[in-house]
Formats: structure tokens, C-alpha cells, sequence
């Protein structure tokens, strides 16, 4: 005689208890997988908001870069022949390069913009320097100076390490410093170059070389 197999009966209320919700380790599991999950996310969206960071700091960074070009550039080509007086009534130079231990480079430039009604002259006496790292531009609100005169400071970059200038001459060939005297020993205060050489020492781009020549020469 066959053995009959027992038939499990489960009532309503049974069914209803298994179907009540999820065991504590089911629990736990869904939990931990949740927070694996938003783990994961937080990281990705962390990479993608630094890597964002990263890039639009860079992109600003060389756009200052291209901005400092632009406008050592335009202060070069407009160069013109003009001598000026210093602090205490002296001419000096209408381009000068480590001249008797002064700046990097200075001269005097045109083509200022100005409003028709404006009476000033369009001539600002510019320089460039390297100080505290920095690239800084130096502008004077005057071409003749008094005693009290101070040139106003633009920095242009940061994390400079180097500023080197040379200029060619008009039959002199390049010079690292200027003006330079002629076969009698004279020197010409309103001489300026036919192109002038500049080397920036940074940081973050390295060496930046810039071969600038001089409208009309």
C-alpha cells in the first residue's frame, strides 16, 4: 500500500503573514545595495563636478593667457619715437631695455582711445616687469613726470618666474640692452627697434616666446 503524500494546507491568515512584507535580511540586503548605489553616484557626480571645475579653471587660465598677448602685443606695435622726462627733469628714452638698471622694457606708445572731446594726448608711457611673481604692466598717467608721479600696476599673470627682452636695431643687430651708442659713441634717445623678442618664464605654460615687429619699420 502506497504511502500518501500529507497535504499542506495554508489558510488565509498564513498567506496573508508571508505576504506581509520583507524578512530583516531582506531588509538589510536592500538597504546596503541602496547605499552602494547612491555611493556610486555620489562619486560620479563628485569626478564629473571637479573634472568640470578643472577644466573651466584651465580655460580661464589661458584665457588670461591670450588676453596678456593681445595687449603686450598692441602696447609693442604701437611704439613711437617720443622721449620723455623722468622724476627730476631728465630725458629719457623714448625706448628703453635694462637701461642703466631700469626696467625690463619701457616706452612710449600711441593710438589710445579717446573721445572726441577729450584734449589729453593719445601717448601713454608704458613698462613691463616681473615682481612678487607676478607679470605686472605699468601705466603712467603722464609722459613728463614730477617728482610724485606713480605709474598705476596691472597685473596680468601670476606664477612668473622670468622676464627677458632683447631688440633688433635698425643696423645693430639684437640687443639685450637699449638704446645703444653708434660708431661715434652717441646715443640716440628717440631710437626705437624694428622688432623686439620677449621670453615669459611661467609656471603652469612654461617658456612663452613672442617675436613682435613694429607697424611701418
Amino acid at each position: 500500500m502506497t504511502e500518501r503524500t500529507p497535504i499542506l494546507f495554508i489558510t488565509p491568515t498564513d498567506l496573508k503573514k508571508r505576504q506581509s512584507g520583507f524578512t530583516l535580511l531582506e531588509l538589510l540586503i536592500a538597504v546596503a545595495i541602496f547605499g552602494l548605489i547612491g555611493l556610486a553616484g555620489y562619486r560620479m557626480l563628485n569626478s564629473v563636478v571637479n573634472t568640470y571645475q578643472q577644466t573651466s579653471s584651465r580655460s580661464d587660465e589661458f584665457s588670461l593667457l591670450q588676453k596678456t598677448m593681445v595687449v603686450l602685443e598692441q602696447d609693442v606695435r604701437h611704439m613711437v619715437a617720443r622721449g620723455v622726462r623722468d622724476g627730476l627733469g631728465d630725458p629719457t628714452p623714448a625706448f628703453s631695455m635694462n637701461y642703466q638698471g631700469g626696467l625690463p622694457i619701457e616706452f612710449t606708445r600711441g593710438g589710445r582711445w579717446r573721445f572726441p572731446e577729450d584734449q589729453h594726448s593719445d601717448l601713454t608711457r608704458i613698462a613691463y616687469r616681473v615682481e612678487d611673481k607676478q607679470l605686472q604692466r605699468l601705466i603712467w598717467p603722464v609722459l613728463d613726470r614730477a617728482e610724485d608721479s606713480e605709474p598705476q600696476v596691472q597685473i596680468l599673470l601670476n606664477e612668473v618666474s622670468g622676464l627677458e627682452v632683447r631688440a633688433l636695431g635698425q643696423d645693430s643687430g639684437w640687443q639685450t640692452t637699449w638704446p645703444v651708442e653708434d660708431n661715434q659713441g652717441v646715443i640716440d634717445l628717440f631710437s626705437i627697434p624694428r622688432a623686439v623678442d620677449i621670453k615669459i618664464q611661467t609656471q603652469k605654460y612654461g617658456l612663452i616666446q613672442r617675436l613682435i615687429t613694429l607697424d611701418g619699420l
